[in-house]
């Protein structure tokens, strides 16, 4: 981090107390944002009690402050537990704003977890603070069924909220009153050799790559049935989740490679080296980031209209853009193995669009900006 004795244009504190806690899209690109901006002159700080961000950030030698809260209200035995211990929980997170702010002057507040932004909104706006909120993950029934909505479009008046995505505009306008998107960007990183292994894997056949959750949403079970009568596909998974068992099992075969987890230089190396990158997302995903990587990289991708990427881009020239059916998959992925020059202009096409609209700079301008900005 750049010296502390540096005049900062703003001093941002960074706050996730979350569901659960683990590495992905989200905690990637807030930890890359807050690096950048602390680059350019503004103090950030986090609190919460999100393992992975608070072990990112104190690596990174950013202040950190661990706090409890209570679990976001977005599960049935949260939302009881969090409606009736709210009083203290209102109180408590109150206090440790006002000693963040007395300990490190903060002036503005990013918000991740629907928990805090219910809790502390309203203490922000008496504090005199400005307040972003984040909005990364899906909006399904744990916002639009939940009993606290009301209340968070009532704080949602002192706030900018901010999407990942143009799609995620239409999910959010409906319950907060001031939206407004800003894309991802890729966070490209120096790429790395791959094990032996899995480049001996992908070397053996048509090569298609996953990187996402091992779950349904996600699309997992379409994405393994498509090397049934197709001998030639050689599938590898990345990340792990509730379908890791069923893939230890499809991993027994040859065509297909399951692996946890995998660097960020060695993924840019995978995403350079696959014939076919596919995120085959059932549920609405709020962006896609992986699908914007391996776009950065030159892979040709085939992702469904789920993805909000997918409303960025011109269905058979950046990207191919099917339903979340395995019909729809299938037959996609079948002409693109046919077709090695539908694929390298999909590559080239999508990688000169991603560059040119997921670039990190663009949106670390376009926050800063927002931050700077007088609301």
């Amino acid at each position: 981090m750049n010296s502390a004795l540096r005049l900062a244009k703003a001093r941002i504190l960074v706050t996730r107390f979350p569901y659960e806690s683990q590495w992905g899209g989200e905690e990637v690109h807030t930890f890359e944002l807050m690096c950048g901006l602390d680059k350019r002159g503004h103090e950030v700080f986090f609190m919460g009690s999100c393992s992975v961000l608070l072990k990112a950030f104190e690596k990174g030698n950013f202040p950190v402050k661990k706090v409890n809260l209570s679990k976001p209200p977005v599960s049935k035995k949260t939302l009881i537990l969090f409606t009736l211990l709210s009083p203290i929980l209102f109180i408590k997170s109150g206090f440790h704003l006002w000693q963040a702010k007395k300990q490190w002057q903060v002036d503005t507040v990013y918000m991740l977890s629907f928990g805090e932004k219910l809790l502390m909104t309203p203490w922000a706006k008496l504090f005199g603070l400005k307040v972003l909120w984040l909005e990364h993950a899906r909006i399904g029934e744990w916002m639009t069924s939940n009993p606290w909505r009301k209340w968070y479009r009532f704080c949602s008046q002192w706030v900018t909220v901010v999407v990942t995505s143009k799609a995620m505009l239409k999910y959010v306008r409906g319950l907060a009153h001031y939206v407004k998107a800003i894309p991802c960007s890729v966070m490209a990183s120096k790429a790395s050799p791959l094990p032996n292994e899995i480049n001996s894997f992908l070397k053996s056949g048509f090569s298609i790559a996953n990187v996402s959750r091992l779950t349904v949403d996600k699309g997992v079970d379409m994405m393994v049935r498509l090397v049934h009568s197709k001998p030639e596909i050689r599938m590898i998974f990345v990340g792990d989740g509730a379908m890791r068992n069923e893939l230890s099992k499809a991993a027994k075969s040859k065509q297909v490679m399951w692996v946890k987890s995998l660097s960020r230089p060695e993924l840019m190396t995978l995403y350079k080296s696959v014939d076919l990158f596919v995120l085959a997302s059932k549920e609405t995903d709020p962006f896609g980031m992986v699908a914007a990587e391996a776009m950065w990289h030159g892979a040709p991708t085939l992702l469904t209209d789920k993805c909000g990427i997918s409303e960025d881009l011109h269905n058979g020239r950046e990207a191919y853009i099917v339903a979340p059916s395995f019909s729809a998959l299938d037959k996609a992925v079948k002409k693109l193995m046919k077709h090695e020059n539908i694929r390298k202009d999909l590559g080239q096409a999508g990688q000169k669009f991603a560059r040119k609209n997921y670039d990190f700079k663009t949106m670390l301008n376009l926050f800063e900006a927002l931050i700077n900005s007088s609301k």
